[in-house]
């Protein structure tokens, strides 16, 4: 058995007992259409919150992340099922890159083995072309090395310095309380100013980039509670 399909296993026996446990027909219905969505989401990209919310409201299913973060007691289960998801659906995805680059690879080098080299009745010739087999391999290793390296994604001084600043902030503890994961989340959105029409111009000062509509949400549930929280 492969470590995808225990994986999966232990999605499918977390679902069963969170349905199981599940008081009402309105929360057993959710972990439903959330089971669906994360199957789906899987088959092509790692699951995250944000993509499940999206692809469930797309069915007309109403869940905001608010609710998916918060901590409740006994426990939040659609919390817990798309968690299980996230860990299942990036053991997925890295096996396929790492099958993917292993087939390249191999492909590449099928052209000419040691049963090839073997054939060259020329002991002089056969060590010189041997050589230059090892050579290539070792080439090639390395140029997969450097796309890896070259795939990963830059870093500017002052995005690192911009970065270390919101983690000053986002670890603040205001009587000793720490932020949860949705209120970082809602924090990060809005000093990054995802949300139109919101920006920060070269002061830091929180200006519009459009003509606001009256009623139009501006930031994630709970800001106005958490900032309270971190002035306490």
């Amino acid at each position: 058995m492969t470590n995808n399909s225990i994986s999966k296993k232990r999605v499918d026996s977390v679902f069963s007992a969170l349905q199981e446990k599940a008081k009402t027909a309105s929360v057993r219905t959710k972990l439903a259409r959330i089971h669906n969505a994360c199957e789906k989401i899987s088959e092509n990209t790692v699951v995250s919150v944000a993509n499940v919310v999206r692809y469930i409201a797309e069915e007309g299913v109403k869940l905001s992340k608010r609710t998916i973060y918060n901590d409740r007691e006994g426990g939040n289960p659609y919390k817990e099922l798309i968690e299980e998801w996230m860990k299942h659906s990036e053991l997925v995805h890295s096996e396929k890159k790492s099958r993917v680059k292993n087939v390249d690879t191999e492909t590449a080098l099928s052209l000419v083995d040691e049963d090839d080299l073997a054939k060259i009745p020329d002991i002089a010739l056969r060590h010189k072309f041997s050589l230059m087999y090892g050579e290539l391999r070792s080439l090639r290793n390395q140029v997969t090395i450097l796309k890896d390296v070259k795939a990963l994604p830059s870093i500017s001084q002052s995005q690192i310095a911009y970065e270390a600043n919101n983690d000053d902030l986002l670890t603040y503890q205001g009587n000793n309380k720490e932020l949860s994961d949705y209120e970082r989340e809602v924090i990060k959105d809005f000093l990054s100013a995802k949300l139109a029409p919101l920006a920060f111009d070269e002061d830091g000062a929180l200006v519009s980039k459009s003509v606001i509509k009256r009623d139009e949400t501006l930031s994630g549930e709970g800001l106005k509670e958490i900032l309270e929280k971190l002035i306490q």
